[in-house]
Order: C-alpha cells, then sequence, then structure tokens
C-alpha cells in the first residue's frame, strides 16, 4: 500500500470521542470514491474502529464498505453483497435518500456483478442507475455527471463482453471524457484500459500504446494494474507483442501480469484466452486446447452472452487445422457467425482449410464477406484477408490480383506493425509473395515490412540531432524492462516528477510520443540496453 497516497484513511483511534468519530466518518462519507478502489482493507478498518451504532445507520458509509470490496488486493468480490443489502434496506425505508446514494447504489451493485459474471443483473441495475440519474433534475449537475460517467464507464465494460464494440466503445468514451473530473483515479485506469483493448480489437494499434501508457502514467505509484482495473492493459500489451511480432517465445513475464492483475475477475478468460494465442504463437497446440477448456468452464457460470465463446471456437477451429484436422475445424468455423466488423472473423480459418485442400477458388468464395464491407472490416484482421487472398489468387495463376492482394496486405502491416497477419501463411508461398513483392515499386512503409519478413536490416537511422544524457541513458534502460516511473524513481533515489521530467526530455530527443516508439527508435539507434 502506497501510505503516501493522498487518499490514505487512518483509522480512528479508541480513544476519539463521538464527536470525532462523527468527523472521521463525515471525511470518508465526502472522499470513499477514491479511497475504496485504492485501499478497500483499510477503508473497512478505519470504518470498523468506529462504534457501529455511529454508522450502520449510515447508507454512504455502507455504500462504502460494499464497494471496498471491488478494490486493490480483493479476491472476494460477493463479500461486497450483504453489504449492499444493507444498502438496499436503507433505500427501502427511506427512498427519498440522496441520488449518490440511490443511483450510486445500482451502479457499484452493477460493478460488483459484473465482476463476478452476472452481466445480466448488473445490467439491469445499471439501467435503473440510468432511470433516476435521467428523472432527478433536483440534484446538482456535477453529482449527476459523476454518476454518469461511473455508470457509462460499467455499462461500457458490459458491453465489451457482450462484444458491442461500438456500443462499448462509445460509452468508454464518454466515461473517459468527464474522467478526469468525474471518476476516481481507478475507475480512469479502468477505462482506458478498455479502451485500449477496444482500440486493439478494431486494429488501431497506435492509438492503443497510447491508452495503454496514459493507464500505467495513471497508475504509477499504486497497484492498479496488478488488480482487475488494469487487467485489460495487460492483455492488450500481450496482444500487440504477438501482433508485432515482438519477442515470441518470451511473453511469460508479460503473462504473468496478465495472471494477477485478471485472477478471479471476469476478465480471467480474457487472460487466459491471451495465453492461449501466445502457446497458439509458439506451436504448442496441445496446450491451447487445454486452455481453451479453462476458458469454457470459466465462463460457463458467466449470465448474459460473452462474444469470448465464439472467439474461442475460431480459435479452436484454427488449433484442429494446424494439427491436420481440417474436417474438424471446418465444422467449428462453419458454425461460428462473423461478428460486427469481423472482429471475430471465422471466414479466415475456412479459407486457409480451403486453401490447404488445394480449394483456392472456395478459398475465395469464403472470404467474399469479408470482401463486401472492406473498410468496415477490422484492420486486424483484414490484413491477414488480404494476406490469404493473394495466396489463393497465386494458387489460381492470377499474379496481377495476386499482386495487389499482397501490397494491401502489407500497406496494412505498415500501418499498424503487425507481422501476426503473414504467420498462418505456407512458408513457401509466403516466401514467393514476398519475392514478387520486391521485385515492385513499393512505398517506403511497406519496404520497411519486407525487410522484416526478409529478415534483413532497414536503412541505417540518422543519429539523434541532440544526443541523450548519460542519466537519460540510464532511464532508458529502465524504461526498457517496463517498470513504472515510481519503481524508476525508487531505485534511482529520485522523485517521480523528475523521472518524468527526464522521461518528457527523452520523448523530445526521440521524437517519439510514447515509451513503445522510444523503444523502437532507441534500437534503431543502435543503443546499449543491456548495460
Amino acid at each position: 500500500m502506497n501510505t503516501s497516497n493522498p487518499t490514505a484513511v487512518e483509522p480512528p483511534s479508541a480513544e476519539l470521542q463521538p464527536a470525532d468519530h462523527r468527523a472521521a466518518l463525515d471525511a470518508i462519507e465526502q472522499g470513499w470514491t477514491q479511497i475504496a478502489p485504492l485501499q478497500g482493507a483499510r477503508l473497512r478498518e478505519a470504518i470498523r474502529s468506529t462504534p457501529e451504532e455511529e454508522w450502520r445507520g449510515r447508507p454512504r458509509i455502507l455504500l462504502a464498505l460494499a464497494a471496498s470490496h471491488r478494490s486493490v488486493g480483493s479476491r472476494s468480490r460477493s463479500a461486497a453483497l450483504p453489504w449492499f443489502r444493507g444498502v438496499a434496506k436503507a433505500l427501502d425505508a427511506d427512498p427519498d435518500l440522496p441520488l449518490d446514494i440511490r443511483a450510486g447504489y445500482h451502479v457499484h451493485l452493477g460493478a460488483s456483478l459484473r465482476t463476478l459474471g452476472n452481466f445480466v443483473v448488473a445490467h439491469e441495475h445499471l439501467e435503473v442507475a440510468r432511470t433516476l440519474i435521467e428523472n432527478d433534475l433536483a440534484e446538482s449537475i456535477s453529482v449527476r455527471i459523476s454518476l454518469s460517467a461511473s455508470f457509462s464507464l460499467q455499462l461500457g465494460l458490459i458491453r465489451l463482453h457482450y462484444g458491442e464494440i461500438d456500443q462499448a466503445r462509445f460509452a468508454l468514451s464518454l466515461a473517459n471524457g468527464l474522467g478526469e473530473d468525474h471518476l476516481s483515479t481507478a475507475e480512469r485506469v479502468e477505462c482506458l484500459s478498455a479502451l485500449a483493448f477496444v482500440a486493439m480489437l478494431i486494429g488501431d494499434f497506435d492509438l492503443a500504446d497510447r491508452h495503454v501508457d496514459l493507464a500505467r502514467e495513471l497508475a504509477d505509484g499504486t497497484d492498479l494494474l496488478g488488480s482487475s482495473f488494469g487487467a485489460l492493459t495487460q492483455i492488450t500489451r500481450v496482444h500487440l507483442a504477438l501482433e508485432r511480432g515482438e519477442a515470441v517465445g518470451g511473453h511469460e513475464g508479460l503473462l504473468a501480469d496478465v495472471r494477477q492483475a485478471s485472477r478471479g475477475s471476469d476478465w480471467e478468460a480474457l487472460g487466459l484466452f491471451a495465453e492461449a494465442h501466445v502457446l497458439l504463437a509458439e506451436s504448442r497446440h496441445i496446450e491451447v486446447l487445454d486452455l481453451l477448456a479453462r476458458i469454457a468452464r470459466t465462463i460457463d457460470g458467466f449470465t448474459g452472452h460473452s462474444a469470448l465463446t465464439e472467439s474461442a471456437t475460431v480459435m479452436r477451429a484454427e488449433t484442429m487445422r494446424l494439427l491436420g484436422q481440417p474436417h474438424e475445424a471446418r465444422r467449428l468455423a462453419s458454425s461460428v457467425t462473423s461478428s460486427h466488423h469481423h472482429i471475430r472473423c471465422p471466414a479466415r480459418v475456412l479459407a486457409l482449410v480451403h486453401l490447404a485442400a488445394g480449394e483456392p477458388e472456395d478459398a475465395l468464395e469464403a472470404l467474399e464477406q469479408c470482401l463486401a464491407i472492406g473498410d468496415l472490416h477490422s484492420e486486424r484482421t483484414m490484413g491477414q484477408v488480404h494476406a490469404i487472398q493473394a495466396a489463393a489468387h497465386l494458387a489460381l495463376g492470377d499474379g496481377p490480383h495476386s499482386d495487389i492482394a499482397f501490397d494491401r496486405a502489407l500497406l496494412s502491416a505498415g500501418h499498424n506493425g503487425s507481422i501476426w497477419l503473414f504467420a498462418t501463411l505456407p512458408e513457401d508461398v509466403l516466401e514467393h509473395l514476398v519475392q514478387r513483392a520486391v521485385g515492385r515499386r513499393q512505398p517506403p512503409t511497406i519496404v520497411g515490412v519486407l525487410d522484416r519478413l526478409r529478415g534483413t536490416s532497414a536503412d541505417v537511422v540518422p543519429q539523434l540531432a541532440e544526443p541523450l544524457s548519460d542519466r537519460e541513458l540510464v532511464i532508458v534502460r529502465h524504461l526498457a524492462t517496463g517498470q513504472t516511473l515510481g519503481q524508476i524513481g525508487s531505485q534511482l533515489f529520485i522523485s517521480v516528477n523528475t523521472v518524468k521530467s527526464h522521461v518528457r526530455s527523452i520523448y523530445r530527443k526521440l521524437q517519439a510520443s510514447s515509451r513503445r516508439e522510444a523503444m523502437t527508435r532507441v534500437k534503431q539507434l543502435g543503443l546499449d540496453l543491456d548495460e
């Protein structure tokens, strides 16, 4: 626990007078939304150290106790439910309690039920909160906006579970826009984490990077990234590393972060899915099947429809294809419908099965729906569609159409840095397509991708106009390990603000806007990070 946190609550002394107890409880009522997610156990200790008769009739305190079980370090989310029942009884006794209690009860109960996988009832409570917020015009605008921000965040997270990406993005963007003034630090990290995950799904990897960096910056000095609030940040980092071909076979550190953050939460199955992606990239197919079975058992108790069910089926189909069981792969992929924007796109697996069976016409037919929606298709999966399309045309002897499709795949890879989209093509086919592409005049973006696919180095990057100082080089080496700014400050015995100042200077000199861009630039320059 970060005891220097300004939201820290000191347990009242047993020698306090009744008036002092009331003052301490008043302070908790004012600041519990910031305190509960970060220091739930300490908040409960502070409240329970006062006589029960002082707080059992105060519904805001009961609400704080309930919400404190969704905090950093809490693993028993169900422990919140008895406290929510206490708030419900207070609402039954006095239906005219202030809006922050009436609507806050439904928002925070919805959040707790979501973490337990009860999406249907959680959604029902959020809709009650929406009605209360919209109809109570007597309450201050500030209170209503704060409640609306928390409501939008929780609604967006449920929509994300349902696979309703556009609706999730809208709700999360609204919450994020209000976040600086109206959400707690934990909620802002949770919101940015979800937005990063959404951006990754639609193929906007640069936006995903920015959201990840903002979430990590906000969480610095706390344990939020090691909790469910930061789970989607950790999951997004794994997917981005895979897509970009970064350290395949060396993801254990990232996966450890995912396991810690998602364990026991509603994101645990999604964390297992990210781990299954890593194993698939490492050709550990039997272990992938084992993880998919664990995912099925994990989400079996969820209420409402989890989009992860179909996504896991598509991965199972891809795994069976790689294990040499095309009929089972075809059966599984055919049982799944494409999601909106084809973020879940089983057509790619069907096309690859047809391609391997020597049926390129059928492969192209399987991709027709993907090509029909065109620019509305997720760029993350559309690049792979073009790559498979190129291979099918090549098998038919249609060189011109094959070249066009492969150049589009290369351009997609250049935009988002993805190399994963080429991994499903047979090596000899990919080599043939690359050799044809090298012989054509290409823009610099595509040349860089071709260099990566051929394993050659790009042109030497010019040296920095302003070199990094010795201290900045030390900071860069710490940044490369993934440490937070607080951890770097502790190791170097300097303040977080000093670290931030150095990082801003480093980004300026490297002409980078994120940690990832800075590390890429450092590698291009050949700077030694091992000292």
